[in-house]
């Protein structure tokens, strides 16, 4: 057979059909006991190593793989349902090893001799698992995917705001909107896959009390089982199963809650809890105090209060002298610098495009670091390697006839655009969906009309750390002058454009090129 080698049957692609095709079988074919230990211990290793990557992850997306690892381990978990089903009812009457010596041993480790303690023991794990974490995780699933899909508008404007400011790169622009696209996509794929988990939560109650109630029967009816041996043995194997199935579900269930309470928290878990928690060291003492109180209330241990006392207060002590540290160290300046100026050619002083603004806003407009006049040669830059424009300079003027904080955008002296900036303030976007955000002034960003909100620049790191999209008032204004001037392309691409860019092709050739290009022009 031409082209299939063993190195073409080992690929990803290839073994990962082959094991959904096995879980395929094991629901149709009956399974001995050995192979269904060995799918019990994949299950377990599965449920730990979806469970840990969850853990040292950076951030949500970087498992994006997660919905469809979900629904593979649920797969893998109901064809096990299925075969050991087969096994308890049609082999039960043997004895508790029946199903194997995972289930066996299991119930045997759990149970402890005590049939009542094993059931227990898996209503409780059932219990948690469907009204508590798989209640809570589709709930965090819903929200997130709404909340991802609704604030789309908003990073969008963000980053077309950077890439305007030069800040990044057209293709840097483009690797951020496709990241935007995968965790809008994750989302809502992680909030159908936490039905399945639901509903494979409900599936093993089912399960249990079905392979209890029907070995049963067949042990006492067929086998001619007394009634204690068989109570006893189909007990033994129907806990220890759903134990078993329980057990990786329950942890699966842990590590998508623990992936959907992440936000947009970076780093892994155990980083982002310790630098939160060690921004409070006050609070640490405090419960360190009460611990130590509590260890003096007569009928309580002491030992295990003291020593959580002792641990927390170390902890405080730590956490207050390495603030104290990193305040006196000094603050790195992390703003995005400006690319410097580079030139276009000699572009014509034509008044094409015209910026007005209120006379407030000429220090902020005009700043040589971060003002629109710093932002536009990278705009026009911009303009020119995508859509093969040139633009003429564009013209900055004052107007004290103009409210203060307001400005306006003229294509060819005629208005296009109005709209109006905040001093001292910047642009919070979608903040009904953030309710501890600070008050301010409530208005629809001029790009794409989303909901946004004025707040005080004294408010902008709480706001930034509860996940808040902010854009700086030039900002604002750069990202709004580019959206008008990508929808009047048409009206700037004029005679003389035409002839400036043809000049431009001419001047950048070389000279034979050169000489044949003015014949032809």
């Amino acid at each position: 057979m031409t082209g299939l080698s063993i190195k073409s049957v080992f690929q990803p692609t290839v073994l990962l059909a082959l094991a959904l095709m096995a879980v395929i079988v094991m629901m149709i074919l009956p399974v001995p006991a050995w192979m269904l230990d060995v799918g019990l211990a994949a299950s377990f290793a599965l449920a730990i190593l979806i469970f840990t990557i969850t853990l040292f992850i950076d951030r949500p997306l970087d498992f994006s793989a997660f919905p469809t690892i979900l629904l593979a381990s649920l797969m893998l978990r109901l064809a096990l349902n299925v075969s050991s089903t087969k096994l308890i009812i049609g082999e039960g009457h043997t004895g508790a090893d029946a199903a194997g010596e995972v289930i066996e041993g299991f119930a045997n480790f759990i149970i402890g001799g005590n049939v009542l303690l094993g059931l227990v023991v898996f209503l409780v794990l059932l219990i948690v698992n469907f009204l508590v974490i798989t209640k809570g995780a589709a709930r965090m699933a819903e929200v997130g995917a709404r909340f991802a899909l609704d604030a789309m508008p908003g990073k969008q404007l963000a980053i077309d705001s950077d890439m305007s400011a030069g800040a990044i790169s057209h293709h840097e622009a483009k690797e951020r909107r496709e990241r935007e696209q995968q965790e809008t996509t994750f989302f809502g794929s992680l909030d159908g896959a936490s039905k399945f988990v639901k509903g494979d939560a409900v599936a093993g109650l089912l399960i249990t009390l079905l392979n209890f109630l029907v070995g049963l029967v067949i042990g006492i009816a067929m086998h001619d089982m007394p009634i204690g041996q068989a109570f006893e043995t189909y007990t033994i194997l129907t806990i220890g199963d759903g134990l078993v199935t329980q057990i990786p579900a329950v942890i699966i269930s842990i590590a998508a809650a623990l992936l959907l309470a992440r936000g947009g928290n970076k780093g892994a878990t155990d980083l982002a809890i310790s630098e939160q928690i060690g921004r409070h060291p006050r609070a640490l003492a405090t419960v360190a105090v009460l611990m130590g109180l509590f260890a003096l209330v007569p009928g309580l241990p002491f030992v295990p209060f003291l020593l959580g006392g002792v641990g927390l207060a170390a902890l405080a002590f730590a956490s207050h002298r390495s603030r104290v540290l990193s305040a006196a160290s000094p603050a790195e300046d992390t703003a995005p610098a400006i690319a410097p100026v580079r030139s276009m050619g000699d572009i014509l002083e034509l008044d094409d495009i015209h910026v007005e603004f209120a006379p407030d806003l000429v220090n902020m407009v005009l700043d040589p670091g971060v003002g629109l006049e710093a932002r536009i040669t990278n705009m026009r830059q911009y303009i020119a390697t995508t859509y093969g424009i040139i633009l003429s300079d564009i013209r900055l003027t004052d107007d004290p006839g103009m409210p203060p904080g307001s400005y306006l955008i003229r294509i060819q002296g005629v208005e296009r655009a109005r709209a109006f900036l905040r001093d001292n303030h910047v642009l919070a976007l979608d903040p009904e969906h953030y309710p501890s955000l600070a008050p301010g002034e409530t208005v629809k960003e001029p790009v794409y009309g989303a909901p946004a909100r004025w707040i005080p620049a004294s408010e902008q790191d709480r706001a930034a750390l509860c996940g808040v999209t902010l854009v700086a008032p030039p900002e604002v204004l750069a990202t709004h002058l580019l959206e008008v001037i990508r929808r009047n392309l048409s009206r700037l691409l004029t005679m003389k454009a035409m002839r400036r860019l043809l000049d431009e092709m001419v001047n950048l050739s070389d000279k034979g090129r050169s000489e044949a290009n003015r014949k032809l022009l």
